[in-house]
C-alpha cells in the first residue's frame, strides 16, 4: 500500500566507489530513520546524495534550502570503510536544521537540538527506520487500521523500554560505563557537538566554491529513484511518532508546543515560519537569514576519526 508523497524524491551514491551498494543502502537507512521528523514539518528533499569531498574534514552540505542534501558516507583515506550510522544521522540532522536557518546561530542550535532529542525518542521506542518491526521486511497483507499500527508502536516501545532501561544512552554515543569519569563524559559528548560546527563554509566559501565542491565530490554519482513509501510502514512511524509526543506532553503539560510547519522548533524554540522555497515547498523563518539560493549551508568539523574527531 503505497504511501504517494514522498519526502525524499532521490537518492545518488558514487557507484566507482567500493561497496557501492552499501553507500545506496546507508543513504536509504539514513532518510528513513529522520523521516517522521520531516513529515511533521512538511520538509522535502529532492536528492539526499554521498559525496566524498577533498576536504577531509567536510560532513554535509545544504543546498537551497533542501533541495540537495550532501552527507559524507566514508572515511577519508579509507573509501571502503564507512563511518557509523549514527554520525551520518546526525550530520543529516544538522542539514536538515538548515532547511529553516541559515547561520548557526540560537534559533539553528534550539532547532538542531530539538530534532536529536525528537530522533533520540524514537530510537529509545525501537524505531530503526522502515521495516523495523519486521525484521528488514516490508509488511504486507493489506492496509493496517491506525488502531492496530498503534499497538504494535506500544508494544515495541515497551520492549524496548526493558531491553535499555538504566542505559542511559544518548545520540552521539554510548552512555558512560560503571567507574567512568562522568565528567569527561560530558566534554566528550560537547566536543563532538562543536566539531560539527567548526569549518563551516558558508563563511569561508562563495557560491562558485561550493557549488564547485558539490559538483566534484559527488562526480560519477548514481541517481536512483526513491520508493513511495509504504502506507503500513508511515502508520506505524506515525503510531510511534505520536508516542513520543506524549511524552513531550506530560513534560510540558499545558506548556507543550508541538513541531509543525509553522513552527519546526516546537518546545526547542519559538520561530514560526511563513515563506516557502518555491523548489522544495520548505519553510523559511520570518525575518531570519535563511540559507543562500544556490549555496546553502558547508558543514564541517575536524578530521573524521582524528583523535579529536566526530565520534558519534
Amino acid at each position: 500500500m503505497p504511501e504517494q508523497d514522498a519526502l525524499i524524491l532521490t537518492f545518488s551514491h558514487l557507484a566507482d566507489f567500493p561497496r557501492a551498494s552499501d553507500a545506496l543502502h546507508m543513504l536509504k537507512k539514513v532518510a528513513s530513520l529522520v523521516k517522521p521528523i520531516m513529515r511533521v514539518r512538511g520538509w522535502k528533499v529532492r536528492e539526499l546524495a554521498e559525496f566524498y569531498p577533498d576536504q577531509a574534514n567536510l560532513l554535509g552540505l545544504n543546498i537551497n534550502r533542501g533541495q540537495r542534501i550532501l552527507v559524507r558516507l566514508r572515511y577519508p583515506g579509507d573509501r571502503s570503510l564507512f563511518l557509523p550510522i549514527e554520525q551520518v544521522v546526525d550530520t543529516m540532522l544538522h542539514e536538515l536544521s538548515h532547511i529553516v536557518f541559515g547561520p548557526h546561530d540560537g534559533n539553528f542550535h534550539a532547532l538542531w537540538n530539538q530534532l536529536r532529542d525528537e530522533h533520540e525518542s524514537l530510537i529509545r521506542k525501537g524505531y530503526t527506520g522502515e521495516g523495523f518491526l519486521s525484521e528488514g521486511h516490508r509488511l504486507g497483507g493489506g492496509r493496517i487500521p491506525m488502531h492496530e499500527a498503534r499497538r504494535l508502536a506500544r508494544t515495541a516501545a515497551e520492549k524496548r523500554k526493558s531491553l535499555t532501561a538504566g542505559s542511559g544512552q544518548r545520540l552521539g554515543g554510548s552512555g558512560p560505563s560503571i567507574g567512568s569519569d562522568i565528567r569527561r563524559t560530558i566534554v566528550g559528548a560537547i566536543e563532538r557537538r562543536n566539531n560539527t560546527l567548526q569549518g563551516c563554509g558558508n563563511t569561508n566559501h562563495n557560491d562558485r566554491e561550493i557549488q564547485q565542491i558539490s559538483e566534484t565530490a559527488t562526480r560519477n554519482g548514481f541517481r536512483t529513484q526513491a520508493e513511495e513509501d509504504a502506507a503500513n510502514e508511515a502508520a506505524i512511524a506515525q503510531a510511534l511518532w505520536e508516542l513520543v509526543q506524549e511524552e513531550e506532553r506530560q513534560r510540558y503539560g499545558g506548556y507543550y508546543i508541538p513541531p509543525s510547519a509553522q513552527n519546526p522548533t516546537g518546545n526547542g524554540g519559538g520561530s514560526v515560519c511563513s515563506s516557502s522555497d518555491p523548489g522544495t515547498g520548505n519553510k523559511a523563518p520570518t525575518g531570519a537569514q535563511s540559507p543562500d539560493s544556490t549555496a546553502g549551508c558547508f558543514c564541517a568539523g575536524v578530521p573524521v576519526g582524528s583523535a579529536t574527531g566526530l565520534d558519534m
